[in-house]
């Protein structure tokens, strides 16, 4: 009877998170997911797995867009269909992890806080890789506790392919691997395991993640070249003294600030507090010797010290979901020799955390309709422009506004060469965005035109939606 009540509580939590993340999963095409859609996804299979011209292809990702998008049809949805199913996946195997290395109450408060979170939440409804590197790094971690505790082959193969699926998606699978990888070995080491095929297993999982991921990365490394993989501008180190004097504090700043939209600060700082009360309680109820932070945070300071990497807010989304784990088991550990009343205090809490997220999923469940059916500014534009396009026509449209526009066009059967800047044109619609004081001339040379070729002093404006203004220029006459 307790087991089927526990387990009528976790599918109410995953019914929550699956309407938060319901709620956002039609939301407007931001820049990077219509580049992913425009530059990598339309491509043929091989195409995606070779071309690796920008680090905005995780490859993986794009094979799953592709395969969604030519199923369901291009759609912001289905466009994002592989990070939220993968986003979704995450909280079964957060509830699992728990039961294994705590208890069942932690395992259920956790579930909630992954659920709930409004930046898991974000990255899990945006057409990006970084829920997948989220799914793939607590799936590597069960494996590895499978894999010591029963030490099956079938758990360090696992333990392998995921790893080198992670890789697959994004090279910055490198931070939840290394820290998993050293935390078996640590953990190996305070069991006192003196059998040499653990340490064995160990050494042979890792080389045999190095060789799927060499053997994935092929294609790429043929066409696109070692360099654009291993050397380009998104992953050579910064300079050592901008970055641990500016670059690191302005970016983890950064990080902070967007995971904590959305949520008031005294409940972000609980949920760091409960980090901390992990480390120093939840150790003792585990069922294992080392906590699993203290590899991870060893791995990514020898990673900061060693590589430099300017890193963004998704370069560490992966930790999100653990953070979550810690900070339940923390709160829990802690107030686990409390009795009020009847109840345990851990039971309380856990209970007050389902109560919590069904009452904010059940408010959303409201808006699911009026959210799907809203429409950004640069969406309403392309359907604006679309019917009068002609050939000889050319759009031109100024940053971060072009890829979306490109991608809705495209929604619209509108052919590449429209957008594509070129000299010979008939006409030209510029776009520009009051919010960044664009203007027509400026658009026309960041698109790498000369401004000379087009008749600025007789460009006529079209109208204006939202912040975005369109104008109609044509050619110089010739003489």
């Amino acid at each position: 009877m307790k087991q089927r009540t526990e387990f009528i509580i976790f599918l109410l939590i995953l019914a929550g998170g699956l309407i938060l993340r319901l709620a956002a999963l039609n939301d407007p095409v931001s820049y990077d997911e219509a580049y992913t859609y425009i530059a990598f996804a339309r491509q043929s299979w091989f195409g995606i797995l070779s071309d690796y011209s920008l680090p905005n292809n995780h490859i993986l990702h794009s094979l799953l867009v592709k395969a969604s998008t030519g199923l369901l049809g291009n759609h912001p949805w289905s466009l994002r269909l592989p990070a939220f199913f993968a986003g979704l996946a995450a909280i079964p195997l957060v509830y699992v992890l728990g039961k294994r290395l705590f208890n069942p109450t932690t395992a259920l408060a956790a579930s909630v806080f992954v659920a709930w979170l409004p930046a898991i939440v974000r990255y899990d409804t945006v057409a990006r890789g970084y829920s997948l590197i989220s799914f793939f790094t607590l799936l590597v971690w069960l494996l590895a506790l499978l894999a010591l505790e029963t030490g099956r082959l079938r758990y360090w193969l696992g333990l392998s392919v995921s790893i080198a699926l992670g890789f697959f998606t994004i090279p910055t699978m490198a931070l939840p691997a290394g820290g998993i990888y050293l935390w078996i070995f640590g953990e190996a080491l305070l069991r006192r395991e003196k059998r040499l095929a653990v340490y064995l297993r160990w050494f042979v999982s890792g080389l045999g993640s190095g060789l799927l991921i060499f053997l994935l990365y092929l294609p790429v490394l043929l066409v696109s070249g070692w360099r654009k993989l291993l050397a380009n501008g998104f992953v050579v180190p910064v300079e050592r003294e901008a970055y641990f004097s500016k670059v690191l504090w302005r970016q983890l700043s950064a990080t902070w600030d967007l995971w904590n939209l959305d949520m008031p600060l005294a409940l972000s700082l609980l949920l760091v507090l409960g980090i901390v009360l992990s480390l120093a309680f939840s150790w003792r109820n585990a069922a294992t010797r080392l906590h699993f932070a203290v590899p991870m945070l060893l791995w990514i300071t020898l990673t900061i010290l060693l590589r430099r990497p300017n890193a963004f807010d998704r370069f560490w989304a992966f930790l999100l979901a653990p953070a979550m784990l810690w900070a339940a088991a923390g709160w829990l550990s802690a107030a686990s020799h409390l009795q009020l009343g009847r109840f345990r205090a851990p039971d309380l809490l856990s209970a007050v955390s389902v109560l919590a997220l069904m009452l904010v999923s059940a408010a959303s469940l409201p808006s699911i309709p009026e959210k799907w059916s809203k429409m950004s500014n640069i969406e309403a534009m392309a359907i604006e422009l679309q019917p009068g396009l002609q050939d000889g026509d050319m759009v031109l449209v100024g940053y971060p506004n072009d890829t979306p526009l490109w991608y809705y066009l495209s929604r619209l059967g509108v052919h590449d060469t429209v957008w594509q800047a070129r000299p010979d044109f008939e006409r030209a619609f510029v776009l520009i965005s009051t919010n960044y004081g664009q203007t027509p001339e400026g658009v026309i040379r960041d698109s790498k035109l000369d401004p000379a070729l087009f008749d600025l002093a007789a460009a006529t404006w079209l109208g204006k939606i939202g912040s975005i203004e369109s104008y109609l220029i044509y050619p110089v006459p010739s003489k």
